[in-house]
């Protein structure tokens, strides 16, 4: 059998990965990911900017204040998922966050449960006290917290009377904002959107 040029053998491999990412009948994930504050300064936000790359179609979202998360890239995101929802409602939405942006997916998930819209992944690392509880309209939740002295250590909850949400906790001898770009933390989070 003849060898198929580089370009054949590249389109063939593309329509395989694409075909395995999105199985007939079933709609591919839109993930969001939001950074903690000060994020957009390389040095700090990398760790979830590492996991965005790995995760296809994810949106990441940096910033410097809570200003800017809680007055552009919330409300964004809340418009986002809702235009979303009302078009295709099958397609699974993930939520990750790491330190204050770990708040704010928590709050956003929050939102989306009282407006009947289920949310497949909720990923917490290193939340703070603003944590909200989880619902039953998320599948399943994932809390990362470190040992850190400068980590958060705060566990996620589940609503009064949540039976449905599956939530595991993990904890890792690891620092604040390292635990972003931690390899068992991203293979976690990479089993828990699928």
């Amino acid at each position: 059998m003849p060898k198929l040029p580089t370009r054949s053998r590249f389109l063939i491999a593309a329509t395989l990965f694409s075909a395995m990412v999105a199985l007939p009948g079933t709609a591919q994930a839109r993930t969001y990911i939001v950074n903690g504050i000060a994020s957009a300064v390389p040095f700090i936000g990398y760790g979830m900017n590492n996991l965005g790359k790995r995760i296809p179609g994810a949106k990441v979202f940096s910033y410097i204040t809570s200003i800017e998360g809680n007055n552009v890239i919330k409300p964004n995101i809340m418009s986002d998922i809702e235009a979303r929802y009302k078009k295709n409602p099958d397609e699974p939405i993930n939520l990750i966050g790491i330190s204050y942006g770990a708040n704010m997916v928590s709050e956003i998930a929050s939102r989306l449960g009282s407006k009947g819209i289920p949310v497949n992944y909720l990923g917490i690392i290193e939340g703070g006290s603003a944590l909200k509880s989880i619902g039953p309209n998320v599948r399943t939740a994932h809390n990362f917290t470190c040992t850190g002295p400068e980590c958060t250590k705060k566990k996620a909850r589940l609503t009064s009377g949540n039976s449905v949400t599956r939530l595991q906790q993990f904890s890792y001898k690891d620092g604040h904002i390292d635990l972003g770009n931690n390899k068992q933390v991203h293979g976690h989070i990479l089993s828990g959107i699928r």
